[in-house]
């Protein structure tokens, strides 16, 4: 008998570690040296916390497309469903990954999973133009962390 997903939330949403937490430049500034740092988590990382938290066969997934950019996933946790929408971005070379990945996390955002990375603070940070990365990741995710109250 599963326990009720109030029993769980607690666990089920806490923020992930800061090491699981990576980053991709936003904006740019106009020198090239300073872009806002966007927190994601991996895909993998969600499915580990559900079988973790729920168990390995107490939550199931499902994806269908929607029109020919766009995924919807449906995603049951302990007999309750939640579903919702990534976009192909068509200059992706792996776009139906990644909006197959988009989907599931905001599946997941819809049971609280992952929800506190959109409100984490907006940050800016050094970029390389040379890598397209924001540069020390770790120490902007610890300050994001910080400025959010997340210890």
């Amino acid at each position: 008998n599963s326990p009720p997903l109030a029993d769980i939330y607690q666990v089920l949403t806490r923020p992930f570690p800061p090491s699981m937490v990576e980053l991709k430049p936003g904006a740019v500034t106009q020198d090239k040296t300073r872009a806002l740092a966007l927190a994601y988590v991996d895909m993998r990382t969600y499915q580990a916390r559900l079988d973790e938290v729920v168990g390995p066969d107490r939550w199931g997934v499902e994806y269908r497309t929607l029109g020919d950019r766009a995924v919807i996933c449906r995603l049951t946790l302990l007999g309750v469903t939640r579903e919702d929408v990534g976009e192909a971005d068509a200059e992706d070379a792996n776009a139906w990954t990644s909006a197959v990945a988009q989907a599931f996390k905001r599946a997941c955002a819809g049971f609280g999973l992952g929800r506190f990375l959109y409100s984490l603070p907006r940050v800016w940070a050094a970029y390389s133009a040379e890598k397209k990365a924001i540069v020390n990741p770790a120490e902007v995710v610890r300050k994001m962390y910080q400025q959010a109250g997340i210890s």
